[in-house]
């Protein structure tokens, strides 16, 4: 079920990635980003072509670290990662899991939140619980590629196994795993 549940997850991710990219390359002051099949983005932890830098920022662009250091204070054990056209830093606090994804250059291009139910924003839960009540919450994955996050809420039933994205105030579906 574990597997299911994380090839699920990127799919979803990817889907969400793809369909929302015209947006976020055109977004005023925004750096374009990059989410062809193969980039980076990804639900798994270890994308393909990641080489870990054990912690060790040689190598990394000096932009991606100093934009980290700033928007991320007070964080010390990210995780440093090169991967296919840049760099990627992740970490976890306060029982969130977070991915800070950056270009070659060192721009952010995007980030990435794993989290329970309970650090779901309450006018997102409540939309999301409004209309699948029935149903369970088993985590979230939120998107941060401009000033409007994009939400994906992975809910279950006694037969059904969900992915609801949440975005700019709507709800849809774009995943259904009806499970046998």
């Amino acid at each position: 079920m574990e597997n299911i549940v994380r090839t699920f997850a990127a799919t979803v991710v990817a889907a969400v990635m793809l369909t929302h990219n015209a947006k976020a390359q055109t977004a005023p002051g925004m750096a374009s980003a990059n989410f062809a099949p193969g980039s980076s983005v990804s639900a798994a932890d270890n994308a393909i072509g990641e080489q870990k830098n054990n912690n060790s920022l040689s190598g990394i662009h000096p932009r991606a670290v100093k934009d980290f250091q700033k928007s991320f204070k007070g964080i010390t054990n990210e995780d440093w990662s090169k991967i296919e056209g840049g760099y990627m830093a992740s970490f976890t606090a306060d029982s969130v899991r977070t991915r800070v994804d950056y270009n070659g250059k060192g721009s952010r291009q995007h980030t990435i939140l794993y989290y329970s139910e309970k650090k779901l924003p309450r006018e997102v839960r409540n939309m999301v619980k409004s209309v699948y009540y029935d149903y369970t919450i088993l985590n979230v994955v939120e998107i941060r590629l401009d000033e409007q996050p994009i939400y994906i809420v992975y809910l279950q039933d006694d037969t059904n196994l969900k992915a609801i994205r949440v975005y700019d105030g709507e709800m849809q579906q774009v995943q259904n795993y009806i499970r046998g």
